[in-house]
């Protein structure tokens, strides 16, 4: 079914590629675009000359010229690095995506996590694409459409996520959107999509004129009743209604600010480095006949007119320099009137002071900093010696939150929106209960990996001391071994299962003779315990597969090893020569 355009829409057209103003666009055009422009300068380094160009108090017009041919891109990386704290929110052990076992769900997992177009997984594609648009422009769209419009026959539909930045979001109503794709300059040639409630569309525009040529690309009919589009999300602005602003944007003075600083330092150091000279210049003394030199001008009262002296240039003042530029100077310049010699010399170099140049250099890098602090990430990039251990934790405590809002803007929004229009993508005339059916059960990460492996060792060591539940120290231990052995999982693996299978495990010696003299545990439980290293090696050596048994089956293996030691060595203990420990 191919969708004519009314001519309220083509009217909207026409008014649009004549827009250079953008008063015919989206009523958040211009506002929207301007947050992501200013985003561009520290996630994409953009030169940011509207920053650069601010009016510096009696600043010499070649020192702006130089701030802005030599801008540096310094809080690019301050901001990666911001960005790569978000990335702990897509740790895969963090998060589950779980499927029926039906053939249709099977299916819906092979695409969307390892056959997705480009980026294998769709997670993949949030996780090293979309958070990075979400955070340098958060009012940018999220469209599902095909991947390939030409369907033939019972071909399934394989949809992708198609992220569109502000400034290519033109028209946006309650029943359609219009995005800009590109504008081919040889052909002069204009290509949108547009999208509502039951096609989406690919088609280009050639205007001459009042005339308006329309070419259609490619059509498909989703017929969802609804638009396959959502923003990609930020903080709710309190200064424009219906606009996001960036998950950054409480950084953004501060590194805004260090940008104009450092350019001012750049400037400084240029002016240090070769400082405004001054030299002793006499005047003109040029004579034109019977005409001389005044104030840089030689007056011809024959003629009535005037001219620039050739030899100061209009100057007015003649400085005496040899033809590789050394100043001349004469004897007598070195002479008081009296005959007496004379220290002054009659040129050298502004002294500029230097204490405003490094108070700026820090002010510059101390901003930096503060713009992570103000995402609470400051405790991540470094810990200062002199925080408390409560400081550190109420930091902690404000990153894990900040982690939180990024986690639930992923998963509760964009992963569920990604699988809802997938699967009505890729299962055609389906109602909403199988749609339903066929997402997946999505459980977002609660915990985020933001300590490093001394601190968890040392809390570890403070719950151990402070004798904390043993299921809470097992649990501490597991986090330790995940973050210390996660380039070897072999290793980690082993360590895990040693973790898992020991009945006992992070209970004290004092604590499991207590509980053998109270019959609270066997003396099996008691022998695994002791030997569940041994006991698991050589679980490993007898079955390869060992890892992969089920939990009933692993434990029944060391439980008939346990038996065999009792049997071996017949065990008897005396509950009653057993004392408990003093406290």
């Amino acid at each position: 079914m191919t969708k004519n355009f009314d001519d309220d829409f083509l009217k909207k057209l026409r008014q649009l590629l004549g827009d250079d103003r953008h008063e015919y666009k989206h009523e958040h055009y211009k506002k929207s675009v301007e947050l992501a422009d200013e985003m561009s300068w520290h996630v994409y380094g953009k030169k940011p000359e509207a920053l650069l160009k601010r009016t510096r108090p009696r600043e010499d017009p070649e020192i702006t010229k130089y701030r802005l041919e030599s801008y540096e891109p310094i809080t690019q990386s301050i901001c990666k690095k911001g960005i790569s704290i978000l990335h702990k929110v897509f740790n895969s052990k963090l998060y589950s995506i779980r499927f029926d076992d039906d053939q249709k769900s099977e299916e819906l997992k092979m695409y969307t996590l390892e056959n997705y177009p480009r980026f294998n997984s769709i997670v993949n594609y949030l996780s090293s694409y979309s958070l990075k648009k979400m955070i340098a422009d958060p009012n940018g769209l999220f469209l599902v459409q095909p991947y390939d419009y030409s369907i033939k026959g019972n071909e399934r539909v394989s949809p992708i996520v198609t992220c569109y930045g502000s400034k290519d979001i033109y028209l946006i109503k309650d029943d359609y959107i219009l995005f800009f794709d590109k504008y081919n300059e040889k052909q002069k040639e204009t290509y949108f999509t547009y999208v509502d409630k039951t096609i989406v569309k690919k088609f280009s525009t050639i205007q001459n004129g009042q005339a308006l040529s329309i070419n259609e690309i490619n059509e498909y009919s989703h017929n969802f009743d609804e638009i396959p589009v959502w923003s990609l999300g930020g903080e709710y602005s309190d200064k424009e209604y219906g606009l996001f602003e960036s998950y950054f944007s409480a950084a953004v003075p501060f590194w805004n600010e260090a940008i104009n600083d450092h350019s001012d330092v750049t400037g400084a150091y240029r002016m240090h480095m070769w400082p405004q000279k001054w030299e002793v210049a006499d005047e003109c003394d040029y004579v034109d006949g019977k005409n001389q030199c005044e104030g840089g001008w030689v007056y011809n009262s024959d003629r009535n007119d005037r001219h620039t002296c050739p030899s100061c240039n209009g100057a007015g003042r003649k400085s005496i320099k040899s033809p590789y530029q050394t100043y001349w100077v004469n004897r007598d310049k070195f002479a008081a009137q009296d005959g007496t010699a004379n220290v002054d010399v009659p040129f050298g170099y502004v002294s500029v002071p230097v204490e405003a140049t490094k108070m700026l250099e820090e002010k510059a890098n101390r901003n930096l900093e503060m713009g992570l602090n103000a995402l609470a990430m400051d405790v991540v990039n470094q810990i200062g010696e002199n925080q408390s251990g409560i400081a550190k934790e109420i930091d902690r405590t404000e990153l894990n939150d900040f982690l939180q809002k990024i986690a639930d803007q992923f998963f509760e929004i964009h992963l569920t929106n990604i699988y809802y229009y997938f699967v009505k993508y890729m299962f055609v005339d389906i109602n909403p209960v199988e749609v339903r059916k066929l997402e997946p059960e999505i459980s977002k990460p609660t915990q985020f990996d933001i300590y490093s492996t001394t601190e968890l060792t040392k809390q570890f060591a403070e719950a151990k001391t402070a004798k904390l539940n043993p299921s809470y120290l097992s649990t501490k231990q597991a986090e330790i071994q995940n973050r210390e052995f996660q380039t070897n999982p072999e290793l980690l693996s082993r360590l895990n299962l040693e973790l898992y299978l020991d009945p006992i495990a992070e209970v004290t010696r004092d604590e499991v003779s207590l509980m053998l003299s109270n019959a609270t545990i066997t003396k099996e439980t008691a022998i695994i315990h002791d030997n569940i290293k041994m006991f698991i090696q050589r679980a490993f050596e007898e079955d390869k597969n060992f890892a992969n048994k089920k939990p009933g089956e692993q434990k029944a293996t060391l439980d008939k090893y346990a038996k065999e030691v009792i049997s071996a060595t017949k065990i008897k203990i005396d509950t009653n020569a057993i004392q408990p420990p003093i406290e």
